[in-house]
């Protein structure tokens, strides 16, 4: 029987190479629809939710999740914003970005079939109530099951932690387990007592919180690097990330809001500066056991 050197490391190595094959998988499942579309491409990544490129889309996100959740970070304020950024990374996947005005209008339209909101038919488009329903309560469905999933599956990520703490003999920092304890608590009470706002709302603010807590992670290898002699040769590459990861989401941003460019490119960019962040990392600790 073969014996692998240094297994674990290996494996830790293998995941991380594997998140990076998430976001690729992502990346051209969203740009081969945008292929068989004529390259028209849609205004985010997320509304291709509404595309055949759903299945890669919500597996790679809650994939991406689970796996930024269960790595360890290199220091404490690391670990604690990848655990955050895992969480936000499934309800980006779970809860569909809005699909327009025109598309609320709709849907308002044909709740309130014979009332006067029938005058407000979204222009160039028709009314096929039928499908508009359906497709409402499609994804109405889609979340509520989604979610209260990931809320059971939170509870015993929670109660895992506290029993991994105790048998491991470790303390917890109150600070930490906190903050992971606020966004849950935060995302469940809203999703059970104001429902409607969760599914118009939870996408864009968890896909902020995503952005942020890459951002940080980022920083702080910049932060350790510097300071770290044993990492000095990668000190100019996780600073340049760093601040390329902090300029793109800034700019980017400001870009998006006036109609320079579409949300889809800003997380393109994000998406694919965090995977070479990421890559770096990890041959940076591949080196470090071997």
């Amino acid at each position: 029987m073969t014996v692998y050197e240094n297994p674990w490391a290996k494996s830790y190595s293998y995941l991380r190479t594997a998140m990076v094959g998430l976001l690729v998988a992502l990346g051209v499942a969203v740009f081969y629809q945008a292929w068989t579309q004529h390259f028209h491409l849609l205004s985010s990544v997320s509304a291709y939710y509404y595309t055949p490129a759903q299945g890669i889309f919500v597996g790679s996100l809650i994939g991406l999740g689970a796996a930024m959740i269960a790595l360890l970070g290199i220091s404490l304020v690391e670990d604690v914003f990848l655990n955050l950024g895992g969480m936000f990374a499934m309800v980006v996947a779970i809860v569909p970005t809005s699909r327009g005005s025109d598309y609320r209008t709709a849907v308002r339209a044909c709740q309130q079939v014979g009332t006067s909101l029938l005058t407000e038919r979204p222009r160039n488009a028709s009314m096929d109530c039928p499908t508009v329903t359906a497709l409402a309560a499609a994804t109405k469905a889609n979340i509520e099951n989604n979610m209260s999933t990931l809320l059971v599956v939170g509870v015993l990520g929670i109660l895992a932690t506290l029993l991994f703490a105790r048998r491991h003999r470790e303390t917890v920092p109150l600070w930490a387990f906190a903050a992971a304890l606020l966004v849950f608590l935060a995302e469940g009470i809203t999703f059970l007592a104001a429902r409607t706002f969760f599914i118009d709302n939870a996408h864009f603010a968890s896909a902020i919180g995503l952005l942020v807590c890459v951002v940080v992670v980022a920083l702080m290898n910049a932060r350790r690097s510097r300071d770290d002699k044993a990492v000095k040769l990668h000190r100019n590459g996780y600073a340049w990330i760093a601040l390329s990861l902090a300029v793109a989401a800034a700019l980017g941003t400001i870009l998006m809001l006036t109609g320079v460019i579409a949300l889809f490119w800003v997380e393109i960019v994000v998406a694919l500066l965090f995977a070479v962040f990421w890559m770096v990392q990890t041959v940076e600790q591949a080196r470090a056991v071997t």
